[in-house]
């Protein structure tokens, strides 16, 4: 519901036109001070990573600019509208005012929450320590601080994203990599999203998780009833390698080893 009332209110509030290009090699400390006034650093997603966002022709205009000075600028579908931008902030107020009505009783944001929308040296304020209306709102106004939070994750963590699509497989390996890994559980266009979230259980377990499969299924309830199929038909051996048992091995060949029998 959260996500619902953060993307009427902000196609309710939004007339302009609006576009968002990710800069795949400046940081935001590369980037902020090169903006045209009417751009804002939408995303710190890490050194050497940002997103712009703003009016559609000032971002065009700036990202040729980029581009003729070789630095490369990809486009990102954002619906017309300038997320976590000074534009977004008509949006607020309705979007404070719907999230009241939904998070009536805000929960305290574990230590393990490590927010990316609030800078850590302001975890402490009341607009952080909860997951209330009052955070939500700001995590749609302000920059995603991607970078400066990422720091707080340790190099060899197993990163689980979960979202519609695995957006964030490029800003971790860049965090994280080699050490870290980033498992996605969907995949935007993939063809079947049931393999593709059972395969990242299989990652899970190959990090060396163990996450309960079981939770997946409907309980079963015992003894199963009496037409239940046997599984033992469909587990069968592999016979292609054929590997020496001791008895077959003749170690009167093998060197250095004593074969001798002592009688005493």
């Amino acid at each position: 519901m959260n996500g619902y009332s953060r993307q009427f209110v902000t196609g309710k509030s939004w007339n302009e036109v609006a576009n968002k290009f990710q800069l795949p090699g400046l940081g935001y400390k590369d980037v902020k001070d090169v903006c045209p006034p009417e751009i804002d650093v939408a995303c710190h997603n890490s050194s050497s990573s940002s997103t712009i966002s703003g009016p559609e022709e000032i971002v065009k205009t700036f990202v040729k600019q980029l581009q003729k000075e070789n630095i490369f600028a990809r486009a990102i579908n954002v619906a017309n509208i300038a997320y976590h931008s000074r534009y977004i902030r008509p949006a607020a107020p309705k979007l404070l005012e719907y999230l009241k009505k939904l998070v009536t009783d805000p929960k305290p944001r574990s230590p393990k929450w490590i927010s990316s929308s609030v800078p850590e040296n302001e975890w402490e304020t009341p607009l952080a320590k909860y997951s209330s209306a009052e955070y939500h709102t700001n995590n749609l106004l302000s920059p995603v601080l991607f970078e400066e939070s990422t720091k707080c994750i340790p190099n060899n963590a197993i990163v689980i994203e979960i979202a519609p699509h695995g957006l964030l497989q490029a800003i971790v390996r860049r965090s994280f990599a080699p050490k870290g890994h980033h498992i996605p559980l969907a995949l935007r266009g993939h063809p079947n999203s049931t393999e593709f979230l059972l395969a990242a259980v299989g990652k899970l377990y190959m990090g060396g998780l163990l996450p309960k499969v079981s939770n997946l299924y409907p309980p079963v309830q015992y003894p199963v009833s009496r037409g239940t199929a046997s599984l033992s038909s469909l587990v069968t051996w592999n016979h292609e390698d054929i590997l020496d048992s001791p008895i077959d091995i003749d170690i009167s060949q093998m060197e250095g080893f004593d074969t001798s029998v002592d009688h005493n």
